[in-house]
């Protein structure tokens, strides 16, 4: 059996740029297995599978890396949404309209908006960070992540551990150069404080930034990341925000930055967040951006293995 898939570029308004998602938006009938193997045939940074919604749900998500199967992010529901519009599986009758997708047993609420010809989409998601401010010490981090003595921030904003649904380790940078030139070190990871804990990936960011319209620099590291890759930070925005609150002592209300992922001579990503920060409640996030469809086709489902 084949079935239909899209490519999107997401978080840009201009096709070849943004983080490149794969999806697939009528995946019923694929195996767990099967995804993988497609999702490593596809070799993005993401694969997103459509499954059909339950009650008022509009869909049901499934993400896949090449390596293994991953939480829902901000990137992967503006793709999926981009994707069903163009399949005319979701039509957009107002110029604003609000869905919900799942993963599991957590649900996603999205905002579609239709702007001069474009549609913008935008998750917002309810977060309790779990917060933890014992990191490895500055030499441990230099040899994890291949820095020199000056290039982590240590005055102005501290590591931290953070985990909302997924754990990071957050690393605050000096330099747009010290983020590019970060090389994710297994070994000296392991042999650090925090070889032990349950964290994967190492997000680093900057005040540094490219363009003028944007706040911070982001990039996410690990073991299963390539050196010269900069995958998508979507799904890590929350325990990004809640780092940024925890460090930096940010007041309570409305909060509103723009992010940016990758270089502009490349395939660079445009975010815009806003937060809710309120001392009584759960911080709410609102993550949003354009996409740009770029390719469709078909694939033949692979063999069970």
């Amino acid at each position: 059996m084949e079935y239909a898939f899209h490519t999107v570029d997401v978080f840009t308004s201009a096709p070849f740029n943004g983080a490149q998602i794969t999806v697939f938006p009528e995946a019923d009938g694929l195996t767990t297995q099967q995804m993988q193997i497609i999702a490593r045939e596809i070799n993005h940074p993401e694969t997103v599978f459509i499954l059909p919604g339950k009650s008022t749900v509009s869909a049901e998500l499934k993400v896949f890396s090449p390596q293994c199967e991953r939480a829902v992010g901000s990137h992967s529901v503006v793709a999926a949404a981009r994707a069903l519009v163009h399949s005319k599986a979701l039509v957009i009758r107002e110029d604003n309209a609000t869905i919900q997708f799942s993963q599991d047993s957590k649900i996603f609420n999205v905002t579609l908006s239709q702007v001069e010809g474009r549609l913008l989409t935008q998750l917002s998601m309810s977060v309790n960070a779990q917060i933890d401010r014992y990191v490895p010490d500055s030499n441990e981090l230099q040899a994890a992540l291949g820095l020199g003595p000056n290039d982590i921030e240590t005055l102005k904003a501290k590591s931290l551990f953070v985990s909302c649904d997924s754990s990071y380790l957050i690393v605050p940078l000096r330099s747009l150069d010290a983020v590019y030139r970060a090389r994710f070190n297994l070994e000296a990871w392991s042999r650090s404080s925090a070889g032990s804990a349950p964290v994967n990936e190492v997000l680093v960011y900057c005040r540094e930034t490219e363009s003028l319209q944007t706040d911070f620099h982001l990039r996410i590291l690990g073991a299963h990341i390539a050196q010269d890759e900069s995958p998508p930070v979507g799904a890590a925005i929350p325990a990004f925000v809640a780092s940024l609150c925890e460090t930096r002592g940010l007041a309570d209300g409305t909060h509103a930055l723009w992010l940016e992922r990758g270089h502009k001579a490349e395939r660079q990503s445009v975010l815009k967040v806003e937060f809710v920060k309120k001392a009584t409640a759960a911080m709410v996030v609102r993550v949003g951006g354009d996409a740009v469809l770029v390719a469709s086709g078909t694939m033949r489902a692979p063999e069970h293995e």
